[in-house]
């Protein structure tokens, strides 16, 4: 991997964007995916896809800070994949008695003693609900990508991995918990807070998505009122993702008709 690129897009992009030098940015961008049309539209039309370069040059800037390579997100896809597919396979199901799968050596639903069970364990299956949720919706999402380039897939594998560990080690956890035995640790508690406040920025990002994209329909073209409501909803879109959100294809259509491309399809 060339960290000089990976410099210069970091440069580039810590660059206010008053700034900033689209040709030298576009030219990056053209380095890491060759994507002549796209370069040819931004050079035409610097304004209308600075935004569309900015979220561009993050992407590739993402997986070059996790220290990884087109080879190493095909890897990642092929065993992230197959994983959340078992776990889809068997979503979160109520077991009323342990009678029911008398054969069953651990419990793939919800304990017949749930209620039993110390707070911190009771919210690991909580917790997995709210997970199934992401990892579900985060596979369908790739389902639609699949012509997309490894860049394009990796927050999505990236967000999707995330979850799916967790969601694993959760039921781990909570499966093979033994009452009176010692409380789940700590990490636990901490990770099922973490996932309960990335739920709240990605409702809150939600709501503030909502409000700038009325704002920006009825702003004047290329006014201050405008580029803020397009700058807040740029940072909306990335508090989403990042926090195991995922952005629809009637979101993404609405935006685009806004003038803000998030997808390869400009």
């Amino acid at each position: 991997m060339d960290n000089k690129i990976t410099e210069q897009l970091t440069d580039w992009l810590n660059t206010p964007k008053e700034k900033r030098d689209i040709p030298t940015g576009a030219m990056l961008l053209l380095r890491l995916n060759n994507n002549r049309f796209l370069y040819a539209n931004i050079m035409r039309r610097p304004e209308k896809f600075a935004d569309k370069l900015e979220y561009e040059l993050r992407k590739h800037l993402r997986i070059r800070l996790d220290g990884l390579t087109r080879a190493d997100v095909v890897k990642l896809e092929a065993q992230v994949i197959p994983s959340a597919k078992k776990t889809l396979a068997s979503p979160p199901a109520v077991i009323s008695t342990d009678d029911e799968l008398p054969e069953a050596k651990v419990a793939t639903g919800r304990r017949a003693d749930h209620d039993s069970l110390p707070p911190e364990v009771q919210a690991l299956w909580d917790s997995n609900l709210r997970l199934y949720k992401t990892i579900k919706n985060v596979f369908e999402q790739l389902k639609t990508m699949e012509k997309a380039q490894p860049c394009d897939r990796y927050e999505y594998l990236k967000i999707l991995d995330d979850a799916d560990r967790k969601y694993r080690a959760n039921l781990e956890r909570y499966d093979h918990y033994v009452i009176g035995s010692e409380p789940v640790s700590t990490k636990v508690a901490t990770d099922n807070t973490t996932n309960d406040n990335a739920q709240r920025k990605i409702n809150a990002a939600r709501k503030t998505l909502t409000k700038y994209k009325k704002i920006l329909a009825k702003a004047s073209i290329g006014s201050e009122r405008a580029t803020t409501a397009r700058q807040k909803i740029i940072a909306c879109i990335d508090t989403i993702r990042e926090n195991g959100g995922v952005v629809g294809a009637a979101v993404t259509a609405d935006l685009k008709k806004l003038g803000i491309v998030i997808d390869d399809n400009a």
